[in-house]
């Protein structure tokens, strides 16, 4: 075991604890970089246990070091306190599983369950190994773990694929010429570009590359795929051939999603109670208490005519205000309800045109002008309505807080980035103070230009809402008198 651990009595008291639990161990203990390298360059080791800071070291450091050298063996974080959103950072890089100082009584089977794993981890590499080393059982092999196998000889431009290969990208074995045309056809297209650019990449500088992408399948469902290309060199450097290697991985990676939406939406209710909470503390409870005590006025028999009829009108204002908040309240629930509606193929353009007819046929609203520049990508398969809600929102805030003396010009753009898309909503308004109201910006009933426009402080948290909904994010830049800019990102 190397132990990463500047504090003597606090390395012997994790050595104690695991030879108690009858693990018998062979201990090194390092404190510093130096060292820390020096003793995996020059011993293999069954485990690491690191502690999470030292005052010259960190155990991010010692696991960047672990990866790069690409180590078989567990990596273990023993700490006195971290927060959850850090042990879920430092477990997706690499961490096998984090230990409190203040509970050390889990290590002893935190450190067995690791090793039993990577044990079997080895055994799986090794049957696997042995399997594709026999030709004969090759196939098998892949259609067991769903891995599909290509090369390509770059000297006389022949390809082979592995029928699973072939099943992978939703074809049948020997149904088209293996190339790489017929690969890039069944890649996503918001893929696309980035895959060309990867492999491309790799065959000029490098000689091996992870990456991962998805496939569209006949019946338009997705599948996401794990890949991996080898590039083979000559003396001189030229590449000559490629192995490469893709697995289906949509099990795992949905199983993910599902875990990623249960806990967004656990977050979200718990969102919802707040604004609900909200809601019922002051905006439903002060036109309540109002119609309350007027309505107890009016009860008084020695009102006379002129005052009844004064306390009827603000009876009449209260009542109004309570059935706003409850149009408003039942807004909202009603997003969540309508997530369950079929998806179907919305175009960008086809909706904005929608709305510019719309709005610019007000005679308030004449010359505003309002472009949209979709060359990149102008189609999305969503819920029509909310899309079509978030520009008529946005569009409609950027001409509501107009500076009065310049023409409204509101632009509207969509990107492919690291197969999202984008969405970005840019005007020339009046602007907001971000470093001031930032925190507030999408909360209900705010308003921070009160008296400039009419309005309740529903709209921009009713688009961030159908955003989120959609799975998306939505984000914001302004200055004040320099206009703002929205960007929605959608997966």
């Amino acid at each position: 075991m190397l132990l990463l651990e500047d504090m003597p009595t606090d390395a012997m008291l994790v050595m104690r604890i695991l030879e108690r639990s009858g693990i018998s161990l062979n201990a090194t203990v390092v404190d510093n970089k130096t060292d820390f390298i020096a003793e995996l360059d020059e011993n293999i080791f069954d485990i690491i246990l690191s502690d999470n800071s030292l005052p010259q070291f960190s155990a991010i450091e010692a696991l960047q070091i672990y990866n790069k050298k690409k180590l078989d063996i567990p990596f273990i974080l023993v700490t006195g306190s971290i927060s959850e959103e850090y042990a879920v950072g430092i477990m997706k890089e690499g961490v096998y599983d984090y230990i409190l100082k203040d509970r050390l009584q889990r290590l002893p089977n935190a450190v067995v369950n690791a090793l039993n794993k990577c044990r079997a981890e080895r055994e799986r590499k090794k049957y696997f190994d042995e399997i594709i080393a026999n030709e004969s059982l090759m196939r098998e092999a892949e259609q067991l773990a769903h891995y599909g196998s290509w090369e390509a000889d770059l000297v006389n431009g022949h390809h082979r694929w592995s029928d699973e290969q072939y099943r992978i990208l939703g074809y049948v074995p020997g149904e088209v010429t293996p190339s790489l045309e017929n690969f890039f056809k069944r890649i996503h297209r918001l893929d696309l570009d980035h895959i060309k650019a990867v492999i491309d990449e790799t065959i000029k500088y490098k000689t091996h590359e992870k990456y991962d992408f998805r496939v569209i399948n006949s019946d338009d469902t997705i599948k996401y795929i794990s890949a991996e290309m080898v590039v083979k060199r000559d003396e001189m450097g030229s590449p000559f051939r490629v192995n490469g290697f893709i697995r289906d991985i949509s099990e795992i990676r949905l199983a993910e999603m599902k875990e990623k939406q249960i806990t967004a939406d656990l977050l979200q209710r718990n969102k919802d109670l707040e604004q609900f909470s909200y809601i019922v503390s002051h905006n439903l409870r002060s036109p309540v208490a109002n119609i309350v005590g007027i309505s107890n006025a009016i009860a008084d028999f020695g009102l006379t005519e002129a005052e009844k009829n004064e306390f009827m009108e603000e009876l009449v204002t209260s009542v109004k205000k309570l059935d706003n908040v409850i149009i408003d309240l039942n807004d909202i629930l009603q997003i969540r309800n309508h997530v369950n509606e079929s998806s179907e193929k919305v175009k960008f353009s086809e909706i904005l045109n929608d709305i510019k007819s719309g709005i610019i046929a007000s005679g308030d609203n004449k010359g505003v002008m309002i472009s949209g520049d979709f060359t990149e990508i102008d189609e999305i398969s969503t819920l029509k309505s909310y899309i079509h809600s978030i520009f008529y929102n946005l569009i409609s805030n950027s001409i509501k807080f107009r500076q009065h003396e310049s023409i409204p010009v509101i632009e509207i753009k969509s990107k492919v980035n690291a197969g999202k898309i984008e969405l970005a909503f840019k005007d020339n308004g009046i602007g907001i103070d971000v470093e001031k109201n930032g925190k507030y910006m999408f909360g209900l009933y705010k308003r921070f230009h009160p008296g400039y426009a009419e309005g309740r402080g529903m709209g921009l948290f009713m688009v961030k809402t159908q955003v989120e909904s959609l799975g998306g994010k939505i984000s914001l830049q302004s200055k004040i008198n320099q206009g703002t800019e929205f960007k929605i990102e959608f997966d």
